[in-house]
Formats: structure tokens, sequence, C-alpha cells
């Protein structure tokens, strides 16, 4: 009997994901538990196996193309065996006889019928497609050699002014893949022949420029965030002399300790906000379709700049961590989130977020607030100013801190208590110790 293979459900808020590149193609013998496709969620990616051995009967849901959780994408089973699963709730159309039919089908089977039948995977519905014939306008050198790519692999050779038909296809079949196109010899990333760059250049006009499944949720939780909170923002600087000094004795024992440990600011910056926190409980909230929510861990996110956008892994109970555990998980977190291994749990929980972008040279900014949590801070680069002292002119470090917090809960006056609370830490660095 044939299996489904389902859209997987990464983590308790994932609701749809993305495929990302199928590695097998249909008619491909499986294998139980080997790797059918690579999906993305808005936080991870992950590769979904065979449920069975036999061969892939049906690719549901193409190379590019979003699914529900629990919505099948594929189909594994005998040879020439077909679905006894029938579609169901919004997978169901009706035919002109009024008989229900499964709508990806019927399109499937309309468009397969046209002589300018072309798939790509930036239409509404996901064709059942993996292959594509060559046309001169798109492979001078090749018109009568049929080019298997997929659609992913080829609109990033097309952006990237690649000639696939130069590459050797790894995929099922000869396939040529996203991996394909991304290792591409040097000789293929040419620019091709002029008919080709008028028709790369002609498409790209027209060609909507889809987001990536974490720009799309990035782009869904700014806007559910700034519509949904009041945000205000508190700007304050803290005297940050005492705090570098407390940071270089730090780092001084930890060398002479020869312990495995890099203190950074950012592991005190967020000692502090534990400390402070704790002392907040309004503040270490989350307040959702009108719940408020007091929690008595400090869950503490902090936003990791990625190449195609960010994540916010969390420390949690950083409240009851040292200076030293939480210099090593943000070290951890972040590099796991660098390079796509960070887990779902490691991104979940959180009820306060912390976000630096020092390094940019930003001194005052009004970060958004990842709702439910009810305050962010933003922490801006660190400033040399000149300050008269007991009558002399001394030089000073500084740092801009900005706090956005929900206005629905935290009024401004609550704001400021806590970013005094925080600065008191901040210019006082023995404390985070004690």
């Amino acid at each position: 009997m044939s299996k489904r293979v389902d859209m997987p459900k990464l983590g308790m808020t994932m609701t749809e994901g993305t495929i990302d590149e199928w590695y097998k193609s249909v008619g491909d013998a499986v294998k139980k538990g080997e790797a059918l496709c690579m999906i993305a969620s808005e936080k991870l990616t992950m590769d979904v196996e065979s449920p069975d051995d036999g061969q892939l009967l049906e690719i549901t849901v193409e190379a590019g193309g979003v699914a529900k959780v629990g919505e099948q994408i594929g189909l594994v089973g005998a040879e020439g065996e077909e679905s006894d699963n029938k579609p169901s709730g919004d997978d169901e159309a009706l035919s002109e006889s009024g008989e229900p039919t499964d709508e990806r089908q019927a399109i499937k089977d309309a468009a397969e019928k046209s002589d300018s039948f072309e798939r790509t995977h930036d239409k509404e519905i996901n064709e059942n497609a993996i292959e594509e014939e060559g046309h001169p306008t798109e492979q001078p050198q090749q018109s009568d050699k049929r080019i298997f790519i997929t659609p992913l692999a080829k609109k990033i050779a097309q952006e990237k002014g690649i000639d696939y038909s130069q590459i050797k296809g790894t995929g099922g079949n000869g396939r040529i893949t996203k991996r394909d196109v991304e290792n591409a010899p040097a000789k293929a990333q040419t620019e091709q022949a002029a008919p080709a760059e008028v028709h790369a250049v002609a498409e790209k006009s027209i060609t909507p420029k889809n987001l990536s499944p974490m720009r799309s949720a990035i782009a869904a939780n700014m806007m559910n965030s700034l519509q949904t909170t009041a945000q205000l923002t508190l700007h304050q600087k803290a005297n940050a002399d005492k705090l570098f000094k407390f940071n270089k004795k730090l780092k001084a024992e930890v060398s002479n300790s020869e312990l495995d440990i890099k203190v950074t600011v950012t592991a005190l910056i967020t000692k502090a906000v534990a400390l402070a926190l704790k002392e907040d409980e309004k503040m270490n909230s989350t307040y959702d379709e009108g719940i408020l929510t007091k929690h008595d861990d400090v869950n503490i996110g902090i936003a990791t700049s990625l190449d195609d956008g960010l994540m916010v892994p969390v420390i949690h109970d950083a409240g009851s961590k040292s200076i030293g555990d939480i210099a090593v998980q943000i070290l951890e977190l972040s590099d796991a989130a660098r390079n796509g291994s960070l887990e779902n749990e490691k991104m979940s929980g959180g009820t306060f977020t912390i976000t630096n972008i020092g390094t940019s040279g930003i001194e005052y900014f009004t970060p958004v607030l990842n709702a439910p949590e009810v305050g962010i801070l933003g922490v801006g680069s660190v400033q040399n100013e000149l300050k008269l002292v007991d009558g002399e002119v001394k030089e000073t470090k500084i740092i801009p801190l900005s706090l956005t917090i929900d206005h629905q809960i935290i009024d401004g006056a609550d704001g400021a208590n806590f970013l005094a609370t925080l600065i008191k830490y901040i210019e006082n660095p023995f404390l985070l110790v004690l």
C-alpha cells in the first residue's frame, strides 16, 4: 500500500513549510529512512525521509512550494501503485461535471496537454514537475538536449548568470539541484550568450521575487508586532568605564585559569538584564490575546544576525546562570544559529530580548518588540565622551541603551525604573557576581 509523505511539524509554532529541494525524482527507487527532500520552516531546515521501501510515485508539492503541516507533499509505494489517499478540505475542487477532483492534478493534466507548458515554482499552484525541455533562447548550445533541473536551481542559476547546461546534475536522473548550481565549476559561471542574456533580463523584469521562508516569517512577525502592540522606546546612556575594566579583569582571570571561556561585554550586559528582570516581574512578562503572563524564569533571547535574516536563540533561566555560563551559551547558540543546527526548543520560551547592533556604529534606535514579550533592549555602539568630573575633563565610555516597551502593559515610568535598575548593574559590575 502506498504511503503519504507529509509536511512534518518542526516546532510548536510551525503551521507551514517550504520545499527547499527534492533529492529524488518521480520513479526513483527509495529505501525507508532515505532522504527524499529538504524542507524549511521559518527557523529550521530538515530532510524528510521515506516512510517505506519502494518508489517515489508522486511529488505533490514541487521545490519552492509551500505546504501546511500534515499536508501531503509526496507519495511512496510499489512501482505502478496508485494512491489510496483521497483529497479533502482545501485540496478538493469541482470538475465541470460537478465531481470532486484534485486541483493540482487537474491543473497538471491541463498544463501537460499544452505545447508551450513550462513548469516553474513561482506559480500559485505547485505543479508536479521537475524537468523542462530545452529552448534555443535559454540553452543556445544544446537546444536538442533535455535538461533536468529543479525550479529552485534554475532560478538561482539565472540570477547568478550561470549556464546550467554546463553543470552535471547529481540528483535523480541526472537532475541538477540547488547544491549543484551553488558548487558549479568556474567555467559554468560565465555570462551566457547574448540571446540568453536578453531572455534572462526580460524574465527577471516580470518574475516576482519570492521571500525566503525566514524572511517571510520575519516580515509577518514584525507586522504582527507593530499592529498588535503599543510600542514606546526610551533612550538612556550608561557609564561603562567600570564595566570594561571589570571585563578586562575577568579575561585575565580566565586566561590565568586556562578556562575555555570568552567573556564579552555582551555577556555582562545579559547578566545585568537578567538580574534587573528578577527585580521587575512585570517586565519579565508576555502579553498575548489579552492575557498577561508573568514568568518566574528569566529567559533572554539574543538577536543573532544571519546572512539572510536573523534568529533569536534563547538563554533559558539566565537569572540563575553565572557570567561564564552565559558567555558560553551566547557563543554556542549564535554558532548554531549561523550554521543552521539550532534546535527549535532553543528558540522558544523567551521572556525578554536583547538586540546589539553596536558593531554597526549605531547609537540609539527603536528595536521592535519580539511579541508577545513586553520588552526588548537595544544596545548601541560604545561611545567615548568627555565628561566633567570634580572640575576635571575626563574621557568616559558610554553605552547607549534603547528600551522598547509595550505601553499596553508597561507605563513609561515603569520602563524608566527598569532602565535605572539595569544601569545600576552596568555601572557597578561587581554586583553581577554577588
